[in-house]
Order: structure tokens, then C-alpha cells, then sequence
């Protein structure tokens, strides 16, 4: 009983989250879990059943926590060209860089959990649907607005994009140094620039 009344806060939660971001799911055991949260073994299989059930609650939490927050530029029904910069420039943010070296937890997890978990796949896939609507949704925006070039493929600059958010997050985990990113984003920004009609590359 004592276990189990300790209560699952948010503090420990979001341990638990930069706990999976840190080391991975496979790499993550229950002792470890134990020992970032201060939470018993009956605690967290009595709220949660198992360690895949912790991680996909988890991952809904991240989602509606940092991952909503940097989406928020995209967010807005009129959201377009500027708010498509502004998305990756966010990432170009110095303090931001040295803050982020971890990645995306969901990005992590597409590529080391998703392939051989189904359930888990479905989470990430639903993210991944969201950030390419968001970047289609902008793009539209963008073309109605004459801020891209007539004939855009919108499909194919969202799909484009929703990559390059995968690579950039890719990198920012690796041991590559700050410029790198620097120049990942800038190109993202300089694919973007590309788009806008002749004479108005702002």
C-alpha cells in the first residue's frame, strides 16, 4: 500500500520523460526509472502495468508538452510563409541549440522504437501526420497568399519539411558541433527562400 499511495506527479513524470529522452527506451530499465522518479516497482506497474505502457503514456505527455510548444508558430489556422520560418529559426536560437542536444523524444523514438513496436509506431505516426499537416496547411496558406511561387507542390514542400525535422533532431543528438546545425537550419531556411516568387527571397 505504501508503494502504491505515492503519487505519480507531474515532477516525476517529466523525470521519467528526460529519463527515455537521455538513454533511449531499450536502454531504460525499471531500476533506473526507480531511481530518477523515487518511484517504487508496485507504484509504477500499478498505475501503468508495464514499462511499454509507462513509455506511451509518456510520449502522449511529451507531445502535449514540448513538442506543442514548438509547434505553436504552425498552430494557427492562418499560419503561413512567416510562421514556416519562424518554426525552424527556433532551432537556430543559440540558447536553444545548447538546450536541445538531446533531439525530439518522439523523432528518437521513430527511429529506435517504432520499427519493431506497433503500438508505439501508431504514437509516433500520429505526430508525424500532425507536423505534415501543419507544414501542408502553411504551405496552402502561403500559396494563397502569393508567398510561394505559383504551382508549389505542397505535398512534396511538407513532406520535404517534415524530413528535414527529423534530420535536424537526428543531428542535434549526434556529437556534431554547433555550426553544423547552424548550417542544417539555414539550408532548411534557403530551401524555403527558394519557394517565394521571383524577386521577393526575404
Amino acid at each position: 500500500m505504501g508503494a502504491r499511495s505515492q503519487p505519480l506527479s507531474e515532477d516525476r513524470l517529466d523525470k521519467a520523460i528526460r529519463l527515455f529522452w537521455e538513454k533511449g527506451y531499450y536502454d531504460t530499465s525499471i531500476e533506473d526509472l526507480m531511481a530518477r522518479t523515487g518511484l517504487h516497482r508496485a507504484a509504477i506497474y500499478g498505475e501503468f502495468g508495464s514499462k511499454k505502457k509507462l513509455f506511451e503514456a509518456l510520449l502522449t505527455r511529451y507531445r502535449a508538452t514540448v513538442t506543442a510548444v514548438k509547434l505553436a508558430p504552425l498552430k494557427s489556422p492562418d499560419a503561413g510563409f512567416a510562421e514556416l520560418k519562424q518554426f525552424f529559426r527556433q532551432f537556430r536560437d543559440a540558447e536553444a541549440m545548447s538546450r536541445e542536444r538531446l533531439g525530439c523524444l518522439m523523432c528518437l523514438t521513430a527511429a529506435e522504437v517504432s520499427p519493431h513496436d506497433p503500438s508505439i509506431a501508431r504514437i509516433v505516426s500520429s505526430y508525424l501526420d500532425e507536423l505534415r499537416a501543419l507544414f501542408r496547411r502553411a504551405c496552402l496558406n502561403s500559396l494563397a497568399r502569393r508567398e510561394v511561387r505559383s504551382g508549389t507542390d505542397v505535398d512534396q514542400v511538407a513532406d520535404y519539411l517534415a524530413g528535414a525535422v527529423l534530420g535536424l533532431m537526428t543531428l542535434a543528438r549526434a556529437p556534431a558541433p554547433r555550426s553544423a546545425l547552424v548550417h542544417y537550419v539555414d539550408g532548411v531556411l534557403g530551401f524555403l527562400n527558394a519557394l517565394r516568387p521571383k524577386g521577393e527571397k526575404r
